[in-house]
């Protein structure tokens, strides 16, 4: 029996319920099996998420809805949607020495953690000139996929994209590559990582790529 949705803007009492979810989104990622040490490490993975959320919910520049069982009133996804104005060549610099100057947590691998960095300047290079919007997350809770609440969730960032004559940008994960595209994103660039530098041999470790796509109306 299908499932009626209702889209919803997400309050401080839903923190618990989001930082669990990309939590265990991010349990299925391959290379977060080598970024974090003493794998799983829950005791330090959900706080890094917990705060991802809480730090979305009070960013003005950052709207985030969630998808909820009109019946039972559980929330089964969400997605935050991200206000990105066009930076100066001075803020873009400034940007990159930030990065560089990051320091390592703790409880990654320092080399991986660097990687991951490097990918992400890449795949943001060229956006930073624009004003555009950015999913920032989205996800749907895995016993309720592939009924359309996930397409629910991007098309009310297409359609704000749309009324706002901006661009939506996306950085994937390999996971939802194939997702964005159905839902009419386009790539525009990719970054691939080897996991084999850091992975023990035979064991099903190989590239992980992550992907930018654009949605343009």
């Amino acid at each position: 029996m299908p499932i009626s949705v209702s889209i919803q803007p997400v309050s401080g009492a839903d923190l618990p319920a989001l930082a669990d979810f990309l939590y265990t989104s991010k349990l299925s990622l391959s290379i977060n099996r080598l970024l974090y040490k003493d794998w799983p490490n829950e005791s330090a993975q959900r706080p890094i998420y917990a705060g991802a959320i809480k730090t979305s919910l009070s960013d003005p520049s950052s709207e985030c809805l969630k998808a909820v069982d009109a019946k039972t009133g559980n929330v089964l996804g969400f997605v935050v949607l991200t206000k990105k104005p066009a930076q100066k060549n001075e803020d873009v610099s400034r940007t990159d020495d930030g990065a560089a100057k990051s320091s390592v947590p703790e409880s990654m691998n320092p080399e991986v953690f660097w990687t991951v960095m490097k990918a992400t300047a890449e795949l943001s290079h060229g956006a930073e000139n624009i004003d555009h919007l950015e999913v920032t997350y989205v996800f749907v809770k895995p016993s309720n996929r592939r009924i359309g609440i996930g397409s629910q969730l991007v098309r009310e960032c297409c359609m704000r994209a749309k009324d706002a004559g901006l661009p939506l940008i996306v950085s994937s994960e390999p996971a939802g590559y194939d997702f964005f595209l159905k839902n009419g994103f386009t790539k525009s660039k990719h970054f691939d990582i080897d996991l084999r530098k850091w992975a023990p041999p035979y064991n099903g470790f190989g590239i992980f790529r992550l992907a930018r796509l654009a949605w343009n109306a």
